[in-house]
């Protein structure tokens, strides 16, 4: 996020008020950051109680969400923001949800995981590693340029060095989203040979399905902070980061 004083005249009262706003949605995304770690234990080394402990943390995030909701409200009805400002009110908006979706997906699968380790029939879930892990990379990417974009100074924000840094970030998202929605693919594949307990494997199915959901949602948060650095849209495809629409800037 730019200072205040590199661009249009607004007051320091409402620029604080506004960082420390963002900078608490990006305290909802690292807690939506460690449900994900724990979920990734909870269901490679199949462990109940810290499933229970993912659903429970759920609450919190329904909490943020509430408070965070009616302080982004406050923001766009108080203050005149214009340009980058009204950009980061609403991206924090969108962020918000986004990390309440994200969250809601991963006490789903921890629910999932529950009812799986409540029956004998039993899966290697080491075999899925490797897409939690990438899941988990790319979301800390998205994370990381949602930080920067809080916390980088004004001089650089508009470089083209800077804007270079964020779109290889949103790319190497874009590129990984891809593998995993292949990975998920095979897993299926796997898991389609398996006829002697259809229910266990439709919990894993829905478990891979919201992983890969998940994954398409992290994608739209690096095409979100792109929209806010730039005002312009961008779309991920064939592994690029494509033009979609031009807002224009301010």
């Amino acid at each position: 996020m730019p200072q205040k004083e590199n661009f249009q005249d607004i007051s320091t009262f409402s620029f604080n008020r506004l960082i420390r706003y963002l900078n608490n949605v990006l305290r909802m995304g690292r807690i939506v950051q460690g449900m994900l770690y724990k979920f990734g234990d909870a269901y490679i080394e199949r462990k109940i109680d810290l499933s229970k402990e993912i659903i429970q943390q759920d609450d919190r995030i329904d909490l943020m969400e509430a408070d965070l909701e009616y302080e982004s409200i406050v923001l766009l009805s108080s203050y005149n923001f214009t340009g980058i400002y009204l950009k980061s009110c609403f991206i924090g908006s969108r962020l918000i949800q986004r990390f309440e979706n994200m969250a809601d997906l991963i006490e789903k699968n921890s629910k999932l995981n529950i009812d799986i380790m409540n029956n004998p029939y039993v899966i290697n879930t080491a075999n899925f590693e490797d897409v939690i892990e990438i899941t988990k990379e790319i979301f800390s990417y998205a994370l990381l340029m949602l930080s920067d974009f809080i916390n980088i100074e004004a001089k650089k924000l508009k470089t083209k060095e800077t804007e270079d840094n964020f779109f290889k970030k949103a790319k190497n998202i874009c590129i990984a989203n891809k593998e995993i929605d292949s990975l998920i693919k095979a897993y299926k594949s796997y898991l389609y040979k398996f006829k002697e307990n259809f229910k266990v494997i439709s919990f894993h199915l829905e478990i891979l399905n919201n992983i890969e959901t998940f994954s398409d949602l992290t994608t739209n948060l690096s095409e979100d902070i792109i929209w806010a650095l730039t005002g312009d849209l961008f779309k991920c495809r064939d592994n690029e980061m494509e033009l979609f629409y031009s807002l224009g800037e301010e």
